[in-house]
């Protein structure tokens, strides 16, 4: 039995040892390099039409993902909303409009998860607030008894995600989500003071409001805000050098009251009076009674667009939004939660085990996020193979060396201009993924490294030669 036994492990080896030895040698010089020694290492790369490997290094391994992230979540949002799917936010009146012309009742807006509004990204799309406005002065309206409601209901609001980190939360690039959005959910606020001795003074911010309540204390440190969840009151700390104005990007910390206010002072200077402070209903949707007239729909670019925004430019609230999105198809009110349940469902439902991953959020700003090399590939194969939105998805990924996050990547190599990628990075994370076009086929491709032991810039730079090495000789 002993001896059966000490054969089967020695078999063992020699296969674990053969098969290392099988690893294409880009590959295997890639895993050798001392800075990779203690790091987590995924790849996966895999002939999409004919199905066979070109390489295999511990591809089932779940690692922290960061950004590819969004390939999930941008893929399930074509696959159950379709390309053309547009985000809508509505005006209702409820109320009664009497003969002089005043209005009994409120204004609700109701927010539909739309990011895009009044958002940089989208510069040239017709403005909600200067269309909403007009259409309720349209109505003959001159005083509204009640006030401008911002129903941001069809998400579940609790304030910031405690899935992400301290550091990152409220910050430019992860501004929490809502089912009412605009200007990217931030404000951007100019402050400075004159002198040494003097205090910090407000300039102006952008978009204007009058909610912020904000005090500014000089300090030596990285400049950061202190707030808590809803409240507009809040304090800017930084070091301000004198004589020049610094933009701080604040967080909107309620971005459905800022999109009721904001429509309320638009209609003020149209001389329609609002008798009512603007407010939120986060919770209770309006009611839905028999005195309630749509007077306004805005609609937002198609899904494309959105998604090839969110994947060129790596948008995390656009990331957010989606799958928030996606669970409100089979949801009253969307949560994280009931979101990813919702995607692994679907991708359960085409056979790509889904339970083999852990996703928590729709941008990848969570370290909770564990994905597998293995599990994106055949997604990347299942969308390029199978789903009629294939070339929507495709030219969703930046070109590396040409476009988007990846324009560095790959860039004066051989496979520039030839890789459509969505990169992922955040602390001791770096990973690719995507499809590479060689030798008139097409590889889907994912490249997953944590806590290397080198400078990031490096560490893309070995990346680059594995990948390169791994095509030189392979037809």
């Amino acid at each position: 039995m002993i001896r059966r036994l000490l054969h089967f492990f020695i078999l063992a080896f020699i296969s674990l040892q053969m098969a290392v030895a099988q690893l294409p040698a880009s590959l295997q010089q890639f895993i050798d390099d001392p800075s990779m020694h203690y790091a987590g290492i995924g790849v996966y790369v895999k002939d999409v039409q004919s199905g066979s490997v070109v390489a295999n290094y511990r591809s089932r391994t779940n690692l922290i993902p960061a950004s590819v992230t969004k390939l999930i979540s941008t893929a399930t949002a074509l696959e159950m909303l379709g390309d053309t799917f547009k985000f809508e936010t509505k005006v209702v009146l409820e109320g009664k409009l009497n003969a002089d012309s005043t209005f009994i009742g409120d204004v609700y807006i109701i927010g539909g998860g739309d990011p895009t509004i009044e958002s940089s990204h989208f510069k040239n799309q017709p403005s909600f607030f200067v269309n909403a406005a007009e259409s309720i002065k349209k109505k003959g309206i001159k005083t509204i008894k009640g006030s401008v409601i911002g129903d941001a209901s069809l998400y579940y609001q609790a304030g910031t995600i405690p899935l992400w980190l301290v550091e990152d939360i409220g910050t430019y690039y992860a501004p929490t989500p809502s089912a009412i959005c605009a200007y990217d959910n931030i404000i951007k606020v100019y402050a400075g003071r004159a002198t040494d001795s003097s205090a910090v003074e407000l300039d102006h911010m952008t978009p204007s409001t009058s909610l912020f309540d904000l005090s500014f204390e000089s300090k030596k440190c990285e400049y950061k805000i202190n707030a808590t969840d809803y409240s507009w009151t809040r304090t800017i700390q930084g070091p301000f050098t004198p004589g020049k104005n610094v933009e701080i990007t604040a967080e909107m910390p309620e971005p459905a009251l800022f999109v009721a206010d904001s429509l309320e002072n638009l209609l003020k200077v149209q001389g329609i009076e609002v008798q009512q402070p603007a407010s939120t209903t986060r919770k209770t949707s309006y009611t839905r009674s028999d005195s309630c007239v749509v007077v306004y729909t805005h609609k937002s670019p198609t899904l494309a667009k959105i998604i090839q925004q969110t994947n060129y430019k790596s948008i995390n609230l656009y990331a957010e939004n989606l799958l928030l999105q996606i669970g409100a198809q089979k949801n009253e009110v969307s949560t994280h939660v009931n979101s990813t349940a919702a995607v692994a469902s679907f991708w359960n439902s085409k056979g790509l085990y889904a339970k083999t991953i852990y996703q928590m959020d729709g941008s990848g700003l969570s370290m909770k996020n564990a994905l597998n090399p293995e599990f994106l590939v055949n997604l990347l194969i299942y969308m390029k193979t199978k789903s009629k939105y294939a070339t929507t998805f495709y030219n969703s990924l930046p070109v590396c060396g040409v476009s988007g996050t990846v324009k560095n990547f790959l860039a004066g190599t051989p496979l520039a201009g030839k890789a459509h990628f969505k990169s992922g990075s955040m602390e001791r994370v770096q990973n690719y993924a995507g499809y590479i076009e060689h030798g008139g086929r097409t590889y889907a491709v994912c490249v997953m490294v944590n806590n290397f032991g080198c400078p990031r810039a490096d560490l893309k730079k070995k990346m680059a030669n594995m990948l390169n090495g791994l095509f030189v000789h392979y037809k």
